[in-house]
């Protein structure tokens, strides 16, 4: 009878509403894309001190974590940040102006963490005014187009550049190649072989993605969201246990040198009850 009803005045359809995104959800840390081609962790969960960390009363106060997507113009970062985002992919392509930027949320071991990402122009003109957004940056991806070699060596330039405005700092590297769709088997994997060798030298774990096939696009933000966080929890784990440590220092030094005035005048007393004049 409903349906009839819906059917006879008309009714729209109520919409669909997504409460959750699965893809934003994290329990477990994921893994890499090759085990041999990472500096980071290789294990399949989290580091037991981190879920240790979270079950504490005291939780974390976490800050949105900074990611910058660095390399030539037309390469791709742009579309694989609106394939996760957006699960889009645009054919016509629109070159970044300055900078673009977008903020995924994501939920990990049932802790809120954002990622902002920042879009950064690969045109030359640009490198000068993207340089003020390098700043502060947790995570630095680098990236190239894997049908044309000379972007993996402009990639290189675009890292190191970006690492200079972070000498504060060890961010997260990645080394991602975009368009895997564009290569037959063959050359996918030769260049994937020359990339490995190259992210090997840059301390960066690899990837090679395609945004418009969507391949390997979620597990590569699902990795890269799950090493952020642990990485930064664990530094405000660190930086608690120093401090606390550096609390009971000064206190055990405070005591050592406290003047006990009641043992002072004891011996005082003593010293005159024995005749001692001294």
């Amino acid at each position: 009878m409903p349906h009839l009803l819906r059917q006879n005045l008309l009714l729209p359809t109520p919409p669909t509403v997504t409460l959750h995104d699965p893809r934003t959800q994290l329990r477990r840390l994921p893994p890499a894309y090759s085990t041999a081609q990472t500096p980071y962790s290789r294990e399949k969960d989290f580091a037991p001190q981190l879920r240790y960390q979270l079950e504490l009363p005291r939780k974390p106060k976490l800050r949105p974590c900074k990611v910058i997507f660095v390399g030539d113009c037309a390469v791709g970062k742009t579309a694989m940040v609106n394939r996760f985002c957006y699960d889009k992919f645009q054919s016509n392509y629109k070159a970044t102006i300055g900078v673009d930027f977008e903020l995924e949320n994501f939920t990990i071991l049932g802790h809120n963490f954002s990622l902002e990402m920042w879009d950064t122009a690969g045109q030359e003109r640009f490198k000068c005014i993207a340089g003020a957004y390098y700043r502060n940056a947790s995570v630095i991806v680098a990236t190239y187009d894997m049908s044309k070699r000379e972007s993996l060596e402009s990639a290189k330039r675009w890292l190191s550049n970006a690492l200079n405005y972070n000498t504060a700092q060890q961010p997260l590297i990645f080394l991602v190649g975009t368009k895997a769709d564009l290569l037959t088997k063959e050359e996918f994997m030769r260049m994937e072989r020359v990339a490995g060798v190259a992210a090997s030298e840059l301390q960066a774990e690899y990837w090679s993605v395609s945004a418009r096939s969507g391949y390997k696009i979620t597990e590569f933000f699902q990795r890269l969201a799950a090493l952020a966080f642990e990485t930064i929890v664990l530094q405000q784990l660190k930086a608690l246990n120093a401090t606390t440590a550096a609390q009971q220092t000064a206190q055990t030094t405070e005591k050592s040198q406290t003047f006990d005035l009641r043992s002072y005048f004891g011996s005082r007393a003593g010293k005159q009850k024995s005749g001692c004049a001294c």
